[in-house]
């Protein structure tokens, strides 16, 4: 996390620089300074995140999968496998998920950037705005990028709603196929409670 925080403070500081060497054209055509200062602040958290809490969040739950799949396949193999079909629709589930937020998190940033030069604009420019009795205007211009940012809200929450609904029920579903056929395995197999319970959990932590 210190060096993620290192990084970000870097990174603003090189793209504040290169911003500032770039010709009067391109405020006008490319960018504008609401879009500016609105990436310098988010982009750069996103990046300390990537770099920082994530990376141990990365070695923490790949070694928890490789060690809960280790203690459920030595505890068992036969019920570990069946339990293994499970993973791919949960996999996919989170991914769908997580690609859909992080469009509906680019459009509600775009859409903020974009009600952030309203304001930029209209305040910095406001002798002309009153003169002209352009205020309505600019605020009805404020209010849709706003509108646009609180419906991507919404369907990021909605998003996020099903892909995580989706995934607890592939979980308790699991939990069903897992006691279904850990009873058959204890009554054919000689496996115990316990070994079935560990494969269970193991599985499931896993997979997680």
């Amino acid at each position: 996390m210190i060096t993620g925080e290192r990084q970000a403070a870097r990174i603003r500081s090189l793209y504040l620089k290169t911003i500032l060497r770039q010709d009067i054209s391109f405020f006008d055509k490319e960018t504008n300074t609401g879009e500016v200062i609105g990436r310098m602040s988010g982009d750069t958290v996103r990046i300390q995140d990537a770099m920082g809490e994530k990376v141990g969040k990365f070695i923490q739950l790949f070694s928890s999968f490789v060690g809960a799949f280790v203690v459920a396949l030595i505890r068992g193999w036969l019920l570990t496998l069946v339990m293994l079909t499970s993973i791919p629709p949960m996999v996919l589930s989170v991914s769908v998920m997580s690609v859909m937020i992080a469009k509906m998190a680019s459009r509600g940033q775009t859409a903020y950037a974009k009600a952030a030069t309203v304001v930029e604009q209209t305040i910095g420019s406001i002798k002309t705005v009153a003169s002209f009795t352009g205020e309505k205007k600019a605020v009805a211009d404020y209010n849709k990028s706003l509108v646009d940012a609180y419906r991507s809200s919404v369907h990021e929450g909605l998003v996020a709603g099903f892909g995580i609904g989706s995934t607890v029920f592939i979980m308790f579903c699991t939990y069903a196929l897992s006691v279904w056929y850990g009873a058959k395995m204890i009554l054919e197999k000689g496996y115990t409670g316990g070994d079935v319970l560990t494969i269970v959990f193991s599985v499931l932590m896993g997979s997680m």
